[in-house]
């Protein structure tokens, strides 16, 4: 199975980010992420065998968790640059207790022979994959164009493990467990319906 821990957005954000990417749309060849399963994330893990699970959501239990968290998400680019664009994202502050978090996961899971993260910490909201060889001065435009980029501020009590499957029209991502700020671990004993992540544009 393909893990990764992250943060949920809540739904003002996503309201915020789905009137963002109707506007944008029509824009340029991308495939469009939904925003419903958009998430900030904290460490991405790979595959993981799945009879190792609760030892992995062990090492997380140990994260040194903050009392209390807020995230501003502000700004957009292009991944690796828009003169080469193959990821659309909307910027994460990368405040002190959300640095802080991140270092944490990733230090309790290389205990578990994880490798650390080399670069340092950039977090995003990924918008959407740009389609290979896409024009995208209409999507340039039209970003220079928008009243704001700024599109609110998440406050999490909680992060959670992901697993991750490809699917038709994307990934799919499902909860693992949950992982709340006062500590300790909810496990996701029922399988949610795991919800569409990408999709054509």
């Amino acid at each position: 199975m393909r893990l990764f821990a992250a943060l949920e957005l809540d739904t003002k954000v996503i309201a915020n980010l789905t009137e963002l990417v109707h506007r944008l749309r029509p824009c340029g060849a991308i495939y469009w992420s939904h925003p419903q399963s958009m998430h900030l994330t904290l460490k991405y893990i790979g595959d993981w065998a799945v009879h190792r699970v609760d030892v992995l959501v062990q090492a997380l239990q140990r994260v040194k968790v903050p009392p209390s968290l807020s995230v501003p998400l502000a700004g957009l680019g292009f991944f690796p640059n828009p003169r080469n664009p193959k990821v659309f994202w909307a910027g994460a502050e990368n405040t002190p207790a959300l640095r802080r978090l991140a270092s944490s996961v990733d230090s309790e899971l290389q205990m578990l022979g994880i490798a650390p993260e080399i670069r340092p910490y950039f977090p995003h909201l990924t918008l959407g994959r740009v389609v290979e060889g896409a024009q995208l001065d209409e999507l340039y435009r039209s970003v220079e164009d928008l009243p704001s980029r700024e599109f609110g501020a998440i406050s999490p009590d909680r992060f959670v493990l992901f697993e991750s499957t490809l699917a038709n029209g994307g990934s799919m991502y499902r909860k693992v467990a949950e992982f709340p700020f006062t500590n300790g671990a909810t496990p996701v004993d029922e399988p949610e319906t795991a919800q569409p992540v990408g999709a054509g544009s």
